[in-house]
């Protein structure tokens, strides 16, 4: 359970992920557990305020509807592998996080006709085999500097932003764009949040 410790040293040495960017004049924000219902309108949304975004897409979702990816990338976002099957890499076995993982890139790059260069696993927590996985896949590991809380039944568009607090250039910032796996309706709740 080592890689699952997020930010605690010695962990962070030996299993290095990204939760900064390296940059001086902006922030990163992605989202989460999508496509879903509500993407038109965080695409518009995004397109509104000239503002790009990472998507971590599952791939059950994509499976959905495969063109979602394709309008993702026009409207000049990025996709990342989150996950087949939205489950916490710990309780599960090597075999299946690993087939998990590659079930949700081959889904993602035939949507696409692109590689795969980042990925989330489900809930920020890595096993050992997930791991090594990202890493033979060529995965860059991407986590967070900030979170919401979108995903909780309590929350709403202030509490978001209160969570989220005052980012700094470098800050990774995660949110959701889908309920398939958190309070229904809660997609609503981050789409008033995002204009805040």
């Amino acid at each position: 359970a080592a890689p699952a410790t997020r930010r605690r040293w010695p962990v962070t040495l030996f299993f290095p992920r990204i939760v900064r960017l390296e940059t001086s004049n902006a922030i990163a924000l992605t989202f989460d557990d999508g496509p879903d219902r509500g993407l038109d309108a965080f695409l518009d949304l995004m397109e509104g305020a000239k503002a790009r975004a990472t998507f971590f897409v599952a791939g059950e979702q994509v499976e959905r509807d495969p063109g979602r990816l394709r309008e993702i990338i026009s409207r000049g976002h990025e996709i990342g592998v989150h996950c087949y099957r939205h489950r916490n890499h710990l309780f599960m076995t090597p075999a299946e996080a690993v087939e998990d993982m590659r079930q949700a890139k081959n889904v993602i790059e035939e949507a696409t006709q692109r590689p795969t260069q980042l990925f989330r696993p489900p809930y920020g927590r890595f096993s050992l085999a997930s791991w090594v996985e990202a890493g033979r896949q060529g995965w860059e590991r991407v986590l967070w500097t900030r979170e919401g809380q979108d995903h909780a039944a309590w929350a709403t568009p202030q509490s978001i932003v209160d969570n989220i607090g005052q980012p700094t250039s470098g800050d990774i910032i995660l949110l959701h764009d889908s309920d398939r796996y958190a309070t229904p309706g809660s997609w609503r709740v981050t789409l008033e949040a995002l204009p805040l």
